[in-house]
């Protein structure tokens, strides 16, 4: 689940052109995320846990607001073609992405009744594989559709 939700969430940001709507998708998929988990574990989060997680969606929220600020100003500046912002949106989402993939396991470790051992316990490294892999379908998917536009 974890790995789904941030994926869509990668994908959402990596296709919105808006600042604001960025960080709103980023804002509802991650609290979105946090419920889901909780549900799933029958267990609901104390107040400071909400806190402390609340307090990561919005640091998820400010990232993705300011790299669409960056990845703005940088495509403009450098005068960046089709291929060029494509990229650049690609790498914004997979960072936000991987930003709610770490959040969904901070709130599974908070949910989770039984800790995991040091063999079983989620990384972010096999999260960041699949949501560069679904990002890398949507590029395959836009890519081609614009070229013929082109034509």
């Amino acid at each position: 689940m974890i790995t789904r939700m941030s994926g869509e969430t990668a994908i959402m940001v990596a296709i919105s052109p808006l600042t604001l709507v960025d960080m709103a998708l980023v804002a509802w998929r991650s609290l979105a995320m946090v419920d889901r988990l909780c549900r799933l574990y029958g267990l609901e989060l104390g107040y400071a846990s909400r806190l402390r997680l609340f307090r990561n969606v919005l640091h998820n929220m400010a990232f993705a607001g300011a790299s669409e600020l960056a990845a703005d100003a940088s495509m403009d500046m450098l005068s960046l073609d089709l291929a060029g912002r494509l990229s650049a949106r690609a790498g914004q989402g997979l960072a936000t992405g991987l930003l709610s993939a770490r959040l969904g396991l901070r709130a599974q470790r908070l949910c989770r009744p039984v800790p995991f051992t040091l063999d079983e316990q989620p990384k972010i490294a096999d999260l960041r594989q699949d949501l560069w892999r679904q990002i890398k379908r949507l590029d395959k998917e836009t890519v081609p559709q614009e070229r013929d536009h082109r034509q």
